[in-house]
C-alpha cells in the first residue's frame, strides 16, 4: 500500500465526510495525470481503503448512506422509512440501505456498504425538508407521507405503512397542510387508511 496516499484520504476524509469525488482525489492525493490519478484510486479500491459507489464517486468504509447520497445528487432528499426510523416513528428499519426522494429519474445505487435509492416524485412534491449537515432531509410529516404516496403507487416497504407508524409522534395539521399538494385521489386515499390519532 502506498503510504502517503493513505494518509492523504485519512487527512481529508473528516473534512468530507468520508465521501470523495474524483476532483476531490486529484486534490488530496496531488495528482494532475489523469492515468497517475486513476491507477492510484484504483490501488486504495484494492485495498479497501475507499469504495467505489458509482462513477466518481468514492467512500471511506465509515461514510454514512445518507452523505453518499447527498453527494451523488445534493438535491434529493433522505425520507421514507430512513427518516421515521431516525425520530423512532416506526421500529428499525434495514440498516444498509437509505431512501431519497428528488425530481428526475428514480435511481438505485448498490456498493458494499448497502444501498441507496432515489425515488422520484413531480415537482409540485418537492417540498418538506430541512438542511442537515449539508443533507437535505425530510420533516418527519413528509418523510410519512411520502411513504403512503409511495405505498399507493405500488411500492412495498420493509415495514406496514397502516400499522407499523407510531401516528402520535407526528404534527397531523402539518401532514393536513402537506396534504393540501397532492392529488385529489392519493387525499381520499389516504383519508381511507389513516386517520388523525
Amino acid at each position: 500500500m502506498d503510504i502517503e496516499s493513505y494518509k492523504a484520504i485519512a487527512k481529508w476524509a473528516p473534512e468530507l465526510d468520508g465521501v470523495f469525488t474524483l476532483p476531490d482525489l486529484r486534490v488530496a492525493l496531488n495528482q494532475n495525470a489523469e492515468p497517475t490519478l486513476y491507477r492510484a484510486v484504483a490501488a486504495l479500491v484494492a485495498e479497501s481503503v475507499l469504495i467505489k459507489v458509482k462513477r466518481g464517486i468514492y467512500a471511506t468504509p465509515e461514510a454514512s448512506l445518507a452523505t453518499i447520497s447527498s453527494r451523488i445528487d445534493p438535491l434529493a432528499y433522505i425520507s421514507t422509512g430512513t427518516v421515521l426510523a431516525d425520530k423512532a416513528v416506526i421500529g428499525s428499519i434495514p440498516a444498509r440501505r437509505v431512501q431519497a426522494v428528488k425530481v428526475g429519474r428514480p435511481r438505485v445505487f448498490r456498493c458494499e456498504l448497502g444501498t441507496i435509492e432515489h425515488l422520484s416524485v413531480d415537482p409540485r412534491l418537492y417540498f418538506g425538508f430541512t438542511a442537515v449537515s449539508a443533507m437535505r432531509v425530510a420533516v418527519p410529516e413528509k418523510a410519512f407521507l411520502d411513504v403512503c404516496y409511495f405505498n399507493y403507487r405500488g411500492r412495498f416497504f420493509s415495514f406496514d405503512p397502516v400499522s407499523d407508524v407510531n401516528l402520535e409522534r407526528l404534527d397531523f395539521d402539518v401532514v393536513e397542510r402537506f396534504l393540501e399538494a397532492y392529488d385529489p385521489r392519493f387525499v381520499t386515499f389516504f383519508k381511507r387508511h389513516w386517520r388523525r390519532p
